[in-house]
């Protein structure tokens, strides 16, 4: 009978222990997903601004139920007519042909939900037709954003989110993006 007990004792944390782990393992592990960008362009010295969209796969892993790392690639989904703020050229267009980011990821997790902040690094490269001439250029610089998911099947979730994809001298990107992500 003494036995029991000590057995009883001994089993009934280590059980519970187990389990809380068990849930935990729901918070950690790789994640993949698509999304959709409207991405505002802006470089006031030159044109108002662009309005692109863009189509997204990421991808990542969460190290535990607060911090993880992803990364992002995006390509244009059609070209946007400028409005120059200067008389020189004629019809001028602007498509986004990537976007690649990598991203700490910081998060806070509930059962309906999650709140998270990124911080990376982004790089664009996008295409200015004008003229019957075209540049393609690239810009990279520190990336951030935030976002909210709401967890609409155990491992899926449907996030809204806002990033300043790139910040330079000459151009402004700034994304709202719908997301779908899969927690494998």
């Amino acid at each position: 009978m003494k036995l029991t007990k000590s057995i009883s004792a001994l089993l009934l944390p280590a059980a519970l222990l187990t389990s809380g782990a068990a849930l935990a393992d729901n918070n950690r592990g790789f994640f993949a997903g698509v999304g959709a960008s409207a991405i505002n362009v802006d470089d006031s010295a030159s044109f108002d601004k662009a309005n692109l969209w863009t189509a997204e796969i990421f991808g990542g892993y969460k190290l535990n139920p607060w911090l993880g790392a992803e990364v992002r690639y995006g390509t244009g989904l059609g070209e946007e007519e400028l409005y120059l703020d200067y008389a020189g050229l004629s019809t001028t267009k602007m498509d986004i042909d990537n976007s690649v980011s990598i991203y700490y990821r910081a998060e806070a997790v509930n059962q309906t939900g999650r709140f998270y902040a990124l911080l990376g690094y982004s790089d664009v490269e996008f295409t200015v037709l004008g003229n019957g001439a075209s540049a393609t250029l690239s810009e990279d610089d520190f990336s951030w954003g935030l976002g909210a998911g709401f967890i609409v099947a155990p491992k899926l979730s449907l996030n809204f989110e806002y990033r300043n994809l790139v910040d330079v001298d000459a151009y402004r990107f700034t994304t709202i993006t719908t997301s779908l992500d899969y927690r494998f």
